[in-house]
């Protein structure tokens, strides 16, 4: 059952549900005029600056240098809902999001998401893992000229939000990397730290604060060659999630309490 603060219940969560009808008319509005999916693809980017100005939610940004403009897929730990919004914030490009399928049923906000090229992602593992290669392909196939949006699959390789309030990763699963190697796409990680005090799992309770978000260096499955692509999806792994834990150990060192 989801708690939910006073302010929350009274301020913060009917703005939310107001953004997201002003946003999705919007959206209706691009389609009638036929513009182009990378100019509705902004309005999530406009969508996410008042959204984190409701929530009185402040982004930093450090490794900017390390976002590759070519289309690649994004790794970052999963803290808390508010991993969307600071992804959404930090990364200019086509930030196509991973989703579980019953979201997409919700009245309003389902088709928005579905409009905006989000990926449905199932239960069944077999059926997940073949939405994100076709997924994963399509990007890959991606023109980037007349200033085209670049691009990026967003995945929490966790499967789910961190409980840990040291924020504490849990495993990646393995299959993202196996099509990161299957299409040759760069792997960008990136550790967050700060939703977890923001929004706990469990709950609708948005607290004044900071998230913090560091883009590390790209890892290229062609870099790891004279190993089989078991292998290759193996080391892949383990050197995105050391990466990232890296990464988030010095967040928490420079930004804990």
């Amino acid at each position: 059952m989801l708690k939910f603060s006073l302010k929350s219940a009274l301020y913060q969560v009917p703005g939310i549900i107001f953004l997201i009808f002003i946003y999705r008319i919007k959206i209706e509005c691009d389609l009638m005029r036929k513009r182009s999916h990378d100019f509705i693809f902004g309005r999530a980017h406009a969508f996410t600056k008042w959204l984190l100005k409701i929530l009185n939610v402040k982004i930093e940004v450090s490794g900017i240098e390390h976002l590759i403009n070519e289309p690649a897929i994004i790794c970052q730990n999963h803290t808390s809902i508010m991993d969307i919004p600071a992804i959404l914030n930090t990364v200019k490009g086509k930030s196509l999001f991973c989703a579980k399928f019953e979201l997409f049923r919700i009245w309003v906000f389902g088709k928005g998401i579905e409009i905006l090229g989000m990926i449905k992602v199932y239960k069944d593992d077999k059926k997940t893992w073949k939405v994100l290669s076709d997924a994963a392909k399509k990007i890959k196939e991606t023109e980037l000229d007349n200033g085209a949006l670049t691009p990026y699959l967003v995945v929490f390789p966790e499967g789910t939000r961190t409980k840990d309030k040291g924020y504490k990763m849990g495993e990646f699963k393995r299959g993202l990397f196996s099509i990161a190697v299957k299409h040759n796409l760069p792997i960008i990680p990136i550790a967050t730290y700060g939703g977890l005090d923001i929004t706990p799992k469990g709950a609708w309770i948005f607290s004044k604060g900071t998230i913090y978000e560091k883009i590390l260096a790209p890892l290229y499955p062609a870099d790891y060659e004279g190993v089989s692509i078991k292998e290759k999806s193996i080391k892949l792994q383990d050197d995105t999630w050391n990466r990232v834990n890296d990464g988030l150990n010095e967040l928490i060192k420079t930004h804990g309490n």
